[in-house]
């Protein structure tokens, strides 16, 4: 079991490397463009091309990484109403059932596109660089996002098995 948490805690410290990596770049773009346009009044052909790059990552990963911490919006009206635990234990079951069925739908979509992509031969304008780079993301995101609506649903479903009434 030990093996496991390594890897499970290795996956996020890498998740949260690629965001602030990807974030940092976005910035540095941002500030370059800024500082070639208002300063030199001039600028860098393609730098929001590149600038893609680094979104597409910190996007994906970070919608992964915030299905993991769970800390999004809900409209989770239901479980107030629900009396009982074991009531409340089988409304979570199946909100994580659901949820890992469209974002496996999504993740299996995301696989098709990047072999489309890769098939197509599709690249940037203006510098050249394969499409499937930037958009390689949208399939380790929904990986990821499918690998812990997973890991959810199982730990709901012994919650509920081991649920005492």
């Amino acid at each position: 079991m030990n093996i496991v948490h390594t890897i499970w805690s290795s996956l996020l410290v890498i998740q949260r490397g690629i965001m602030i990596l990807s974030s940092s770049l976005i910035l540095l773009g941002l500030g370059v463009t800024v500082v070639l346009r208002y300063v030199f009044q001039t600028g860098l052909h393609g730098l929001e091309e590149l600038i893609i790059i680094p979104a597409f990552w910190m996007y994906f990963i970070g919608a992964a990484y915030g299905t993991y911490k769970k800390e999004h919006i809900t409209a989770d009206i239901l479980s107030v109403y629900l009396k009982g635990e074991k009531k409340r234990l089988w409304l979570k079951v199946i909100i994580s059932l659901i949820n890992c069925s469209l974002i496996s739908i999504f993740a299996f979509w995301s696989i098709e596109y990047i072999i489309w992509s890769i098939n197509s031969g599709a690249h940037s304008n203006v510098w050249k660089y394969p499409m499937y780079i930037p958009q390689s993301s949208i399939l380790v995101g929904f990986g990821l996002m499918t690998l812990y609506t997973f890991v959810d649903l199982v730990k709901g479903i012994v919650n509920l098995y081991r649920y005492k009434t």
